[in-house]
């Protein structure tokens, strides 16, 4: 407070009078040795989920990610020491010649951290360019003519999607290269990744490239970690796939921001992404939920968003479940009336699994339920109320996603399902909403 208005304060014995109030009902609230804001989260047991999928479904619905917590840059030659003392473009040779005699997912990766032990110098000259657009370009032409739309039980086809995301516009300065080969939807790249390239809120520019086979993708920079806040993504050049899409300037909205991404695959078959904020049913069924809770009531809307990957912690101030799944997660700000004393703020939240069965059928149940409570004198005691009324919950949210999927599958049978961020729209934030694409199966 600035010394004028202190003085002012002083001489208006109201004002000084409603400062005091509001000072103790503070200090009544939070003050007294009270604990932080925190929250607690609940598994939900089988016996009470009517539908629950096999383990060969829930096999087939997870195996959907590949993700690599940093390269190995210059400890390549402790795990290969042959390499120890290697020139790294001699390294790059001999696993790209390595690569395309035996394209495993291991020999992959080997080339992508050789690439990038090139890359992680500050300026890459014409020479090493031209050696790293040599070998992508031979391993993209080795994959396209090997296999054409090899196709399994979930029409799955032999592809490759890769990316170079560079420090300032115009592909220009340090840069990072991600491959994304096949078998799976999505690859995972964390800050980690990013930090141990110093390209962490460092990215300006990028392309977006991949073989001939391939049906389309996106490249997808998420401002924090964990693939959370503001989002853009950036596809594969529509209808030509393999004609390099160039994208000189991110665009303000994301420029230096990027701490995750993900490069997803598209697919064949496949329906238009659907926003699930869309489906009003959603936000009917929580918030007659939360109406049924006593002394809660709504605060604001839900939001529907995603928790993908979680790794917890399953307790503390923003617990989430330690559970390696892709979730629908919805968050429900709320307020506890508190008898003979203040309102408190607080989460409800659900963990929404969703899986395709073995008929091809669209199925979801709640995998977790929590709650957040604001820190305060009365934390613990509001924390076990919510958390004791939520189980009474679940039933009714599951019977009505049921409801919800048994519409879903009049369009079906479908092969997979996976996420996109947001509401369809190409920019925006993780919190706008989630948006689910359905995969038709092949018979």
């Amino acid at each position: 407070m600035k010394t004028k208005e202190l003085e002012r304060l002083l001489l208006d014995p109201k004002a000084m009078e409603a400062m005091v109030s509001r000072a103790q009902a503070i200090y009544q609230k939070t003050c007294y040795l009270s604990p932080d804001a925190s929250g607690k989260i609940q598994l939900i047991p089988p016996q009470v989920q009517k539908i629950m999928p096999t383990s060969e479904e829930v096999m087939a619905n997870d195996f959907d990610s590949v993700e690599r917590r940093k390269p190995l840059l210059s400890n390549i030659g402790i795990l290969f020491p042959e390499f120890a003392k290697e020139d790294p473009k001699k390294i790059l040779s001999i696993l790209s010649k390595r690569c395309l005699k035996t394209p495993t997912e291991t020999n992959l990766n080997l080339v992508e951290d050789a690439i990038n032990l090139l890359l992680s110098r500050d300026v890459s000259d014409d020479a090493t360019e031209k050696l790293i657009e040599e070998v992508i370009e031979s391993l993209s032409a080795k994959k396209s003519e090997k296999t054409v739309k090899q196709k399994d039980d979930k029409g799955v086809g032999t592809d490759a999607i890769w990316s170079r995301l560079y420090q300032h516009v115009n592909q220009m300065g340090r840069s990072t290269y991600v491959y994304h080969g096949p078998g799976y939807v999505y690859r995972r790249f964390r800050r980690t990744w990013f930090s141990a390239l110093s390209m962490n809120d460092n990215i300006s520019s990028l392309y977006v490239d991949a073989n001939s086979s391939e049906v389309g993708g996106y490249v997808v920079l998420f401002q924090h970690d964990r693939y959370q806040g503001r989002y853009k993504w950036f596809t594969t050049t529509p209808g030509n796939p393999a004609y390099q899409n160039t994208i000189p300037y991110v665009g303000d909205f994301m420029n230096d921001r990027t701490s995750s991404a993900l490069v997803i695959r598209r697919y064949e078959n496949e329906l238009s992404p659907v926003a699930l904020g869309e489906y009003g049913e959603i936000r009917d069924i929580i918030e007659d939920q939360v109406d049924s809770i006593s002394r809660v009531s709504m605060r604001g809307d839900p939001i529907i968003t995603w928790d993908m990957w979680p790794e917890g912690p399953t307790s503390g101030s923003d617990p989430h479940p330690d559970d390696n799944r892709r979730f629908i997660y919805i968050k429900v700000p709320v307020r506890i009336d508190v008898p003979n004393w203040y309102d408190y703020d607080a989460d409800i939240r659900y963990w929404i699994y969703p899986w395709i069965n073995g008929s091809g059928n669209l199925r979801a149940h709640v995998a977790w339920h929590g709650a957040w409570v604001e820190g305060g004198v009365k934390h613990d005691e509001i924390l076990d109320h919510v958390m004791d009324a939520l189980p009474g919950t679940i039933s009714t949210v599951n019977s009505e996603l049921d409801n919800i999927t048994d519409m879903v599958n009049l369009l079906g049978p479908f092969s997979r399902q996976y996420f996109l961020p947001g509401s369809g729209a190409s920019a925006g934030n993780t919190n706008d909403d989630v948006s689910i694409v359905l995969v038709g199966r092949r018979d």
